[in-house]
């Protein structure tokens, strides 16, 4: 039981870098500008929101999968839910360091 409520901290902490991070491009950014992202051009709700709003939708899915584990599942999911929370969060920041950096 303790590791699900580890793993809902990480998600936590992961999922406030992300919200905080975008949070500061959206002021970095004016309305209406197209950011310029290795995938392409996209519109600037779409580049700074999307990947932490997939996140967050992810991340309740994994929480609901680890109440109904036990024994070694619930080690298992706990490394998943780690790994990817924290890829994630790194995923994020380089996504907006490169969209900040080719405006």
């Amino acid at each position: 039981m303790i590791l699900t409520y580890l793993g809902d901290a990480l998600w936590v902490l992961a999922l406030a870098i992300m919200f905080g991070a975008s949070r500061q491009a959206w002021a970095q950014t004016t309305p209406g500008e197209k950011l310029r992202l290795p995938i392409g051009e996209i519109g600037r709700g779409l580049g700074i929101w999307a990947l932490p709003g997939a996140a967050f939708a992810f991340s309740l899915w994994l929480a609901l999968q680890a109440r109904d584990q036990e024994g070694d599942a619930t080690v298992i999911l706990f490394g998943v839910r780690a790994t990817a929370a924290s890829l994630l969060a790194l995923l994020h920041l380089r996504w907006l360091k490169a969209a900040l950096e080719r405006r």
